[in-house]
């Protein structure tokens, strides 16, 4: 990140290589891929899926509570107006602030990597089906944005605000994905409509993130590269969240509606 080599905080930043070099990210992102696509179907062919509720439990539990962390300290480096979107941040000379800055940044870095887990129990439980494109896409795609976050940004702490967004989503989706683990089938039924409802707030989540991007190209200016990939990635995530979205509920209901149709052969 740029504002990291000036001199006045240099003795107080100082990113480590393992968030600097793009090597660890790339090694981690490729042994992700391998074992989800290739490896882990192939280890599981012969054998019968994975419980893991356990494991999956946990991991719902530690996704919302690191989110809501997430979610608290955005509100303090931005003085509680991350709501104020449209206007140009830096993260000021404080100390203290710069260091909560990297520091949450880090802790994201470590975040989205621990979120890679979601496929491989995917693969684990034989539910090959839902390792999309677009959920490999989503996962991948993030946390090469945490590491743009680091070592790119030269926005300031206006680019937590995509992050104060997802974390919101996030503490929404992963407390229905713990209730619908321990619910009876009956109240995970009647908890159906609520997938719908995070589906779209997931795509009003991007839509409102692409928004910040034209606000910030014109009032406060964002280098040319990290603007193409960011909205690039936003874009892609958008576009692919309402393809399922179309295809997910709007044929199931067509069917639904074919179905209650009266049979005009009888």
């Amino acid at each position: 990140m740029e504002v990291s080599a000036s001199p006045n905080l240099q003795p107080v930043v100082d990113i480590p290589a393992l968030y600097k070099d793009p090597w660890y990210m790339i090694t981690v992102l490729g042994l992700y891929l391998y074992f989800v696509t290739k490896a882990g179907p192939h280890f599981m062919e012969c054998r019968k899926p994975y419980e893991l509720k356990r494991l999956i439990l946990v991991h719902n539990i530690i996704q919302v509570v690191s989110c809501i962390y997430v979610i608290k300290e955005v509100l303090f480096i931005t003085d509680n107006t991350i709501y104020c979107f449209w206007k140009c941040r830096d993260i000021g000379t404080s100390p203290d602030y710069v260091r909560r800055y990297y520091n949450l940044a880090y802790f994201l870095f470590w975040l989205k990597t621990s979120e890679l887990i979601e496929t491989v129990i995917f693969v684990l439980r034989k539910k090959q089906n839902q390792v999309s494109k677009l959920h490999l896409f989503h996962h991948f795609s993030t946390l090469t944005l945490v590491y743009v976050l680091i070592n790119l940004n030269e926005n300031g702490s206006a680019a937590y605000f995509s992050v104060f967004l997802n974390s919101i989503v996030h503490v929404i989706m992963y407390s229905y994905y713990f209730v619908a683990a321990v619910a009876d089938k009956k109240i995970v039924q009647a908890l159906t409509p609520v997938k719908k409802c995070i589906t779209v707030i997931q795509m009003t989540q991007f839509a409102l993130i692409l928004t910040q991007v034209v606000c910030q190209l014109v009032l406060c200016g964002v280098p040319p590269l990290v603007l193409v990939y960011f909205s690039t990635v936003i874009a892609g995530m958008f576009y692919g969240f309402y393809d399922f979205y179309r295809s997910a509920y709007k044929v199931s209901k067509r069917r639904n509606s074919d179905t209650s149709q009266p049979d005009s052969k009888k």
